[in-house]
């Protein structure tokens, strides 16, 4: 019993120096919840506030760093896994891939051949290499189109895109400018939307054709 006092009181003590109950566990072997309710009526200062405060932070942002690194950790080797699940594809299989971007990216308005429009230059990018070397496309058959806002600078947003495609200055369309004060403007795109098209009504009953096949496979 007198030993369970000369802790109670040394607990005490400790808390009125300002220390945490976790401190206090150091110094005191007994059950947290034991300090706990030794301390509870324990006024600490402004100061010894503000210091427990500053060291649980610090303690939470060192938990959620040890998570980060634990995390990023998971992720390198979820990425290492999953690349070697994606070997190099035959030309049925870029055929294919080519095809489902379409499907949910393409026009399919009759009479109208070709046309995908996008934002993301790797997709674009994709879809030029699979218009020529998948479906056949003469390259000087495939012409671009940008849709960008008034005050972005048209020449430079076309040599972007150019060089992102291989597609000429001379095969790009006039741009479609959205004139200031028409809608909202919300996440505004730094480079615009650029369409590509292939004049190719035949080329498109092919590539819907093909979409229909894929459509069979329904779950």
């Amino acid at each position: 019993m007198k030993q369970k006092t000369e802790l109670k009181n040394k607990a005490i003590e400790l808390r009125k120096q300002g220390l945490s109950y976790n401190e206090i566990l150091e110094q005191v072997p007994v059950a947290k919840s034991s300090i706990s309710l030794w301390c509870r009526n324990i006024p600490l200062t402004a100061r010894q506030q503000k210091r427990l405060f500053n060291k649980q932070l610090a303690g939470q942002r060192k938990g959620y760093k040890k998570i980060s690194l634990l995390r990023q950790q998971e992720i390198q080797k979820i990425r290492q896994t999953a690349g070697k699940e994606i070997y190099k594809l035959t030309s049925h299989e870029l055929k294919i891939v080519g095809t489902m971007l379409y499907w949910g990216e393409g026009g399919k308005t009759r009479g109208m051949g070709v046309d995908i429009s996008n934002s993301d230059p790797k997709l674009i990018k994709f879809m030029v290499y699979w218009l020529k070397n998948v479906c056949k496309v003469s390259p000087e058959k495939i012409k671009a189109r940008l849709n960008i806002h008034a005050d972005q600078n048209d020449n430079r947003i076309k040599r972007y895109w150019s060089k992102i495609t291989g597609i000429p200055l001379t095969s790009f369309g006039k741009s479609y400018i959205k004139p200031e004060g028409t809608g909202h403007r919300k996440n505004i795109l730094h480079n615009g939307v650029i369409k590509i098209r292939v004049g190719d009504e035949n080329l498109r009953h092919r590539i819907m054709t093909w979409i229909k096949m894929l459509q069979q496979y329904q779950l």
